[in-house]
């Protein structure tokens, strides 16, 4: 009995002890979030709503004030335009066109598909009979024969289009879910029978085969079907790049794919913008970007680099028009939702095909590590980028909002599939063996923690412990590998170190103007201060040292003012937001810039075109987060206003 009695004493000042430990713990973390909050840190991020008040009281309100010249003349133009466009005899021909196929029975697309492929398969007999003509293709066959297998079902449906694609358990998700179409575009009207023409339709383009590859036909309907959702509403585009990213991988030119894509998503939003369909707001944070583009822009002009060096900028400029689209267009978080589902989801098929070709033995070996150093990793995994230190600026940037999505999941089946894209990303990030990316992982990690509870430093002090025991159990190469950070006997610190010192000496000699953007200009101006054995360097392996020698200190300070104006407006909408969905959306975004910030110390993250533009998104998103909720809040506030007036 005295045994079970000193027992109980001991678990109870045990469990004191922790409690102890614990109320320290919380009465640092109390005093960190206080000090950020209120201290210095507080007063200088959190002091955007200031700083856009003057904006509007000075500028906005000097140009685009209700009587301001400007203003006037802006709404001249668009009132003309708008008329020129309403009565357009091309868009409301278009716009008649569209609403009379949707509305054709699905048996009439059944038709032109089966008539389609069945004269593809014919085209391939004459040539095969005929080789005077062409030589037969067996593939262009069995493409024929699936058309018409898979056309089947069409001609048995009595549904129209429309109706069908709402019904569809897939396609009604897609379209509604997804892609933002509303419940009563879905609205079933008797289907219309156009056989006939339909089937002239299909034989018309079976009969282009004799020319031209099957698939490519298809891919232009496919490209038609895209361009008519594009001009319906441009937020599909948006959405459509954000999943596709990736993917624009399997083009010869990606940057040229996705900038033709975000240039039809920009004119799909002038004209809606002067249909009066849309609205453009612009804000302070706004004007610093726009600064920093016009900038990449003159540096282009004047670069180094000629005509390609001027191509290189502009369209740099373009991927920047990215974050004025998300602003202005992601205006509910419904929409805000839809975006980072595309790229949770993209990011997490990446992930999967990058783990596959890992295992699989599908890597780039040799290339990318000093294969005597780390002479036990047998490879890095690229997925579907080019390098894998592409594909970890692409992962880090992702995995906030996969986490985002696995604290937001309800139900298990959510909790599931927002573990697995978790563990997805992380695993493939591992599996890049990218240091720079391991460690702007961890502060991500730590950061996004930080927000989301006040108890990380309670979490913190007790993974302590675990430190020496997941060491023990992770791979030697990985913790060889992230011990390596700095190590000078690693080849690759080596060529990077020396690399930036050339670099800072040809920013010495072009401190004010830089040698113009690109990396074409760099790769003229930069072999005069390289080192001996580091004059083919590409870049400068560094985010801000690319910036100060191709845009000189101008450009760095511009895109330091962006950085600030993103970070003072999200942390001081996290500080004042009560709602934890959206709140959490903007602490993903700042996570994922500051990581990349943290990455571009080490590379020069804005090599690849793709990742400049998410890079952009990524900070529009977060904007668009702040701006959604100073919005509702304003309105609440209005409300209440109202309410205490009429009550009086």
């Amino acid at each position: 009995m005295k045994k079970n009695k000193g027992t109980a004493t001991a678990v109870s000042r045990a469990s004191n002890h922790r409690s102890w430990i614990f109320f320290w713990l919380d009465r640092l973390s109390d005093a960190i979030y206080k000090a950020l909050g209120n201290g210095l840190f507080g007063y200088i991020f959190t002091a955007y709503t200031q700083e856009q008040a003057s904006f509007e009281k000075g500028f906005v309100k000097k140009h685009f004030s209700e009587s301001s010249k400007t203003r006037l003349y802006i709404r001249t133009v668009k009132k003309y335009l708008s008329k020129v466009f309403e009565s357009s005899a091309l868009l409301n021909g278009m716009g008649t066109l569209g609403k009379k196929l949707t509305s054709f029975s699905l048996k009439a697309f059944g038709s032109m598909f089966f008539s389609f492929g069945l004269y593809v398969t014919l085209m391939y007999l004459i040539r095969l009979f005929l080789p005077v003509i062409e030589t037969a293709d067996t593939s262009v066959a069995i493409i024929g024969v699936t058309i018409c297998i898979i056309s089947v079902p069409m001609l048995l449906s009595t549904k129209n289009l429309i109706g069908a694609i709402g019904e569809s358990s897939i396609l009604g998700t897609v379209f509604k879910e997804t892609l933002g179409f509303r419940d009563e575009t879905f609205e079933v009207e008797k289907a219309k029978s156009k056989n006939g023409i339909m089937i002239v339709f299909g034989m018309l383009l079976g009969v282009l085969t004799i020319w031209v590859h099957p698939l490519t036909i298809l891919a232009v309907l496919a490209l038609i079907i895209l361009l008519a959702l594009v001009m319906i509403a441009p937020e599909i585009g948006v959405i459509i790049a954000l999943f596709a990213l990736p993917f624009f991988s399997l083009f010869d030119n990606p940057a040229v794919v996705l900038g033709i894509l975000i240039l039809t998503v920009v004119i799909s939003y002038i004209v809606k913008i002067i249909r009066g369909k849309r609205i453009i707001k612009f804000e302070l944070i706004d004007l610093s970007v726009l600064v920093f583009g016009v900038l990449i822009f003159l540096s282009g002009t004047i670069s180094s680099g000629g005509s390609t060096g001027f191509r290189e900028a502009l369209l740099t400029c373009e991927f920047i028009l990215g974050y004025f689209l998300i602003i202005n267009l992601m205006r509910t978080a419904e929409w805000i939702r839809r975006c980072v589902w595309a790229i949770v989801t993209s990011g997490t098929v990446v992930a999967f095909i990058g783990i596959a070709q890992y295992f699989l033995g599908i890597f780039t070996t040799g290339a990318w590590i000093d294969r005597e150093y780390f002479y036990d990793i047998k490879g890095r995994t690229v997925s579907l980028f080019e390098n894998p230190n592409v594909l970890a600026e692409y992962l880090v940037i992702i995995l906030p909002f996969a986490m985002y999505a696995l604290f937001k999941a309800k139900g298990w089946r959510a909790n599931l599939l927002g573990l697995i894209s978790v563990l997805s990303i992380l695993l493939c990030i591992i599996l890049t063996w990218s240091r720079a990316a391991w460690l702007s992982a961890i502060i991500c990690i730590f950061l996004f923690f930080m927000i989301y509870s006040k108890k990380t430093i309670r979490f913190l002090f007790v993974s302590l412990f675990f430190v020496p025991v997941i060491s023990y159990f992770l791979p030697t190469s990985v913790t060889r590998r992230f011990l390596s950070i700095g190590n000078m006997t690693d080849s690759s610190t080596v060529y990077r170190f020396y690399t930036w010192r050339g670099t800072a000496r040809g920013c010495s000699d072009f401190f004010w103007g830089g040698v113009g953007y690109g990396p074409t200009a760099f790769q003229e101006m930069y072999p005069p201060y390289a080192y001996a054995g580091m004059e083919a360097a590409e870049h400068s392996h560094s985010l801000y040292l690319q910036i100060l020698f191709g845009m000189g200190i101008f450009g760095l300070l511009a895109f330091a003012v962006v950085i600030l104006l993103f970070l003072q407006m999200n942390f001081e909408y996290i500080k004042n937001e009560s709602s934890k969905n959206m709140k959490m959306v903007s602490a993903a975004s700042i996570c994922a810039i500051v990581s990349m910030l943290i990455f571009g110390l080490f590379d020069y993250i804005w090599y690849n075109y793709r990742i400049f533009f998410l890079f952009w998104i990524i900070l529009a998103l977060g904007c668009a987060c702040a701006r959604i909720g100073n919005d509702e809040t304003r309105r609440h506030s209005y409300d209440t206003n109202a309410d205490f007036t009429s009550n009086e």
